[in-house]
């Protein structure tokens, strides 16, 4: 007879790389197929131009992509929920999170999101 028996769990210690940063995003760019899930974070900034008037228009709006995270489907989607959940927590205590376009239907908040 063969007995299993559970092995104690290891202790984990959190260390951060050596290259380790905090960005700030104002997007992502997302992609999940059978091999691999894919995530790129960007910041989009607001170029201006100064008209001969003096006034200020938008020129050109750049995207600097930041970050690329690749994951297996398993673990996309264990971050999908790890996320999902802490949205419920923080909706519970702090009201509802509106979207810029909810109101328009899930095509312009997929948009929004540039999946």
């Amino acid at each position: 007879m063969i007995r299993c028996t559970s092995l104690p769990l290891p202790r984990f210690e959190t260390k951060r790389a050596s290259d380790y940063k905090v960005v700030h995003a104002t997007g992502a760019l997302g992609v999940l197929n059978p091999g691999e899930g894919s995530i790129i974070f960007f910041v989009d900034r607001v170029i201006p131009k100064t008209n001969p008037d003096g006034s200020m228009t938008i020129d050109m709006i750049e995207r600097e992509l930041l970050i690329e995270i690749k994951m297996s489907p398993v673990q996309f989607k264990a971050l999908t929920m790890f996320m999902m959940n802490r949205i419920k927590e923080y909706e519970s205590r702090f009201g509802e999170i509106p979207l810029p376009s909810q109101q328009k239907g899930k095509k312009d908040i997929e948009k929004f999101f540039h999946t």
